[in-house]
């Protein structure tokens, strides 16, 4: 029996390593553990930990992120997420740490599985995000892991000309295509009536997460334009909660002024992966900065209007279109995702991450795999000049 023990700490990480949980759920030879922390339990992300509630998942929390806006605020999280990890990883028996992505509280969780010489599994790694702290983050997940999987082939690419050996990196495609080809989604009048929206009018879905290494203009100056460009449109727009980076409530406070002004606009802190992935077949387009509107919003065939530098690195669809962060290079970019042209041209593209079997391709390189001492013994491979 392999067991898992699989580490949560955000509502955009569950939604993809849920259909993990799911396929481990349905294999006689592994089991989990699932560790929920971090912005799962804070009100002004939708407390999601009742998502993970819903789905009657066996889980262990462990409450550690201070609900504040501070670089030292988010320090003293740290601090205390060491302090319980200690507790969890004395208590419970597991074989892997899984981890997925690029947040900050997953570093103390991976240090921890150092400590305790636990061989760590790292997922969506190699992947590259130019405007955010997240990508320090993530290479440095993947020089401490020793397996991964990620989403492309270019992805793993990058994996190896880190030095990471061959044998250790594999492309299974994008966790979270798996829900997306498996799951009939949400009817669009039961989903619209749920979140109290009128079916009959053009919808747009908006996620504006901080850019936390953008040093040219302000988070406030961002969401600014972002609306005023979005004033020159008549859309109803659906509005996802930022994520908890520096700069959060200042974003919280200009999304809540505007839907507050706004009839034809509304706010939903967590919708979970379900009812996210749903509404993507419903809307003409998704808007903001979001890793789901670079890797799942393009197997819908719909237009990603991608703002700014946070996610400059990602492998592109011609579905993408970047805009910088001036209200005229927005709402051009807003005008284009409805262009007869434009879309005519993304009826037949090709999507780049995977056909929705990333869970079974990870648990069959897992059952390959043997912890020994080649496994744990990290070394550096670099091609020969």
């Amino acid at each position: 029996m392999i067991k898992l023990a699989i580490f949560t700490t955000s509502r955009a990480e569950f939604g993809l390593l849920s259909n993990l949980v799911d396929t481990v759920i349905q294999a006689e030879d592994m089991d989990y553990l699932l560790f929920v922390g971090g912005s799962h339990h804070l009100k002004s992300q939708g407390q999601s930990i009742s998502e993970i509630k819903e789905k009657g998942y066996t889980s262990i929390l462990f409450d550690f992120l201070e609900d504040e806006d501070s670089e030292a605020a988010l320090t003293r999280s740290m601090g205390s997420e060491f302090t319980q990890l200690v507790e969890l990883f004395e208590k419970f028996d597991f074989d892997y740490v899984v981890v997925l992505g690029d947040r900050i509280e997953l570093l103390p969780i991976v240090q921890t599985a150092i400590i305790y010489r636990k061989p760590i599994v790292h997922l969506h790694g190699g992947e590259v995000t130019m405007g955010a702290l997240d990508d320090q983050v993530r290479h440095m997940i993947t020089k401490a892991a020793h397996l991964h999987f990620c989403a492309a082939d270019a992805y793993r690419q990058n994996i190896l000309n880190m030095g990471e050996e061959t044998w250790r990196v594999h492309n299974v495609g994008a966790l979270g295509v798996d829900s997306i080809v498996n799951e009939p989604p949400i009817p669009k009048e039961d989903l619209f009536q749920l979140y109290g929206l009128d079916s009959n009018i053009p919808s747009a879905l908006m996620t504006y997460h901080p850019v936390t290494l953008e040093f040219n203009i302000s988070v406030e100056g961002q969401i600014d334009n972002l609306f005023n460009a979005l004033d020159q449109y008549p859309l109803q727009l659906i509005i996802t909660a930022p994520n908890i980076d520096g700069g959060h409530d200042m974003l919280f406070r200009k999304i809540q002024a505007e839907v507050a002004r706004k009839k034809n606009y509304i706010f939903i802190q967590s919708m979970g992966i379900k009812r996210y992935q749903s509404i993507l077949n419903y809307v003409e387009f998704v808007i903001g900065n979001s890793s789901s509107g670079i890797l799942e919003a393009p197997f819908y065939k719909i237009p990603t209007i991608n703002i700014g530098d946070r996610q400059k690195g990602r492998i592109r669809h011609p579905s993408i279109i970047d805009c910088d962060y001036a209200v005229d290079s927005i709402a051009t970019a807003i005008g284009l995702s409805s262009d007869p042209v434009f879309l005519k041209g993304l009826e037949n593209m090709e999507y780049q991450f995977g056909l929705g079997e990333a869970a079974g391709k990870i648990m069959r390189i897992l059952r390959s795999v043997r912890i020994d001492q080649k496994l744990m013994r990290k070394r550096l491979e670099f091609p020969h000049a």
